[in-house]
C-alpha cells in the first residue's frame, strides 16, 4: 500500500482542515463503560457444533488430556514428568512406576487479536483507526465473557509479554486492555507484525473448536498474502472472525488539495497532490480489492468478516455486530 497512508493525521498545506483532526489512542473512559454494558447484549459469538462449544464449561470432554477429574487411561511413568502424578498403590503392583491421565475440563475460549501496526495509528475523523479497534476489542471481550467464554487478548505488534492463559475474569482484563492502551499512549516507531511465525504460536497454544476475531486493517498481512491463505489452518480448526477497520479517506480520499501527512518519524512525513484524480482512483481501488479479498477468504473458509469504520458510534456498531453474527452477512460488506 501507499506509504503516505501509515501516518497519524493528515492537514492541509494550503488551509485549515475542514474536518476535526483525531485526537488520543485511548478511548474514552465513558465509551469503555459504553462498550461492556453493550457486548453483553450481543447474541452468541459462537456455534453450538463446534467440537467444545458448551453453555458451561466442563459440560465436554476436552481436546486435550492434562489434570481434571475425569480418568482417561493408565500409563507409565516417562522421565521429566512430576512424581506426584504417580500412581503409587498401582505402582507397588507393577514392574514400573505408573501413572494415571485425567481429562481436562473443556470451555471455550475467545482468542482477540489487535492488530497495532503503524497503519493503525491513522485517522481523518473524530479518532485513529486504533482507537476504534480497541473499543471494538472491549466490546467483543465483554460479549465473551457474558457468553461464559475464557477470553486472550493477543498484540503481536508490541514488546513481548508474559504470557496469559485465557481469562474469565472482567477485572484482569480489563486491566490487560488498559494496559495495552497505556502502551499505544506514547508509541515509539511502530514495529513491524511477523504475522506468520504469530499464527504458528498462536496455532500451537489453541486447542480446535476456540473463536478466532482479528481486529486490524491488514496492510501488512495483505501486502505479503493477498490471499490471507495464511489464515487457513486456524481457520479450518476454529471459528475464523476478521474486522477490518477503515478510515473514510482510505475508503475515498477527498479533494483536499496539497496534502501533508504527518508520520512517525517525522522525516516519513510525505505531501500529497490529493487533486490528481488518478492518484484517488488507485487508492480507492487498491482499498476495495483488499476487502474483497478478506470477505471472499472469510466466505471461503465458513468465517465472518464487516468493515468497521472509525466514524461508526457506539449504538451503531451494537447492531451491526449482530447482523454479521446472526447471519453471517456485515452491513458494510453488503
Amino acid at each position: 500500500m501507499w506509504p503516505f497512508l501509515s501516518p497519524l493525521l493528515f492537514r492541509r498545506a494550503n488551509h485549515p482542515a475542514v474536518q476535526t483532526p483525531a485526537q488520543g489512542i485511548a478511548p474514552q473512559a465513558e465509551a469503555v463503560e459504553q462498550a461492556w454494558r453493550l457486548g453483553g447484549q450481543l447474541p452468541p459469538l459462537m456455534a453450538e457444533n463446534l467440537p467444545v462449544a458448551v453453555l458451561l464449561p466442563g459440560d465436554q470432554r476436552a481436546q486435550r488430556l492434562g489434570q481434571g477429574m475425569d480418568f482417561e487411561l493408565l500409563r507409565a511413568y516417562q522421565p521429566g514428568e512430576p512424581a506426584q502424578l504417580i500412581d503409587w498403590r498401582i505402582s507397588a503392583r507393577t514392574t514400573e512406576p505408573m501413572v494415571r491421565i485425567f481429562r481436562e475440563p473443556a470451555q471455550r475460549q475467545c482468542h482477540i487479536v489487535l492488530d497495532t501496526s503503524a497503519t493503525m495509528f491513522f485517522g481523518t475523523r473524530r479518532q485513529l483507526k486504533i482507537t476504534q479497534a480497541l473499543t471494538v476489542a472491549h466490546v467483543l471481550t465483554a460479549a465473551a465473557l457474558h457468553q461464559n467464554l475464557a477470553v486472550s487478548v493477543h498484540t503481536p505488534g508490541l514488546p513481548a509479554r508474559p504470557a496469559r492463559h485465557p481469562s474469565t475474569s472482567r477485572a484482569a482484563l480489563l486491566d490487560q486492555l488498559h494496559g495495552i492502551e497505556a502502551m499505544l499512549a506514547h508509541p515509539a516507531t511502530p514495529q513491524p507484525i511477523d504475522w506468520m511465525g504469530f499464527r504458528q504460536r498462536l496455532q500451537g497454544c489453541m486447542a480446535a473448536g476456540q473463536l478466532l476475531i482479528v481486529i486490524g486493517d491488514f496492510y501488512s498481512d495483505f501486502t505479503e498474502d493477498h490471499n490471507l491463505m495464511g489464515w487457513l489452518p486456524l481457520a479450518q480448526k476454529h471459528r475464523l472472525m476478521l474486522l477490518p477497520v477503515a478510515d473514510s479517506a482510505e475508503r475515498a480520499l477527498p479533494d483536499l488539495g496539497t496534502v501533508t501527512f504527518a508520520a512517525t518519524p517525522p522525516k516519513r512525513s510525505q505531501r500529497l497532490d490529493t487533486h490528481d484524480p488518478a492518484i484517488r482512483a488507485e487508492l480507492a481501488t487498491r482499498f476495495a480489492e483488499r476487502q474483497r479479498a478478506i470477505r471472499a477468504f472469510s466466505l471461503a473458509v465458513g468465517g465472518l468478516s464487516d468493515v468497521i469504520d472509525t466514524t461508526t458510534e457506539l449504538t451503531d456498531l451494537l447492531p451491526q455486530l449482530t447482523e454479521l453474527v446472526m447471519t453471517g452477512q456485515g452491513v458494510q460488506a453488503a
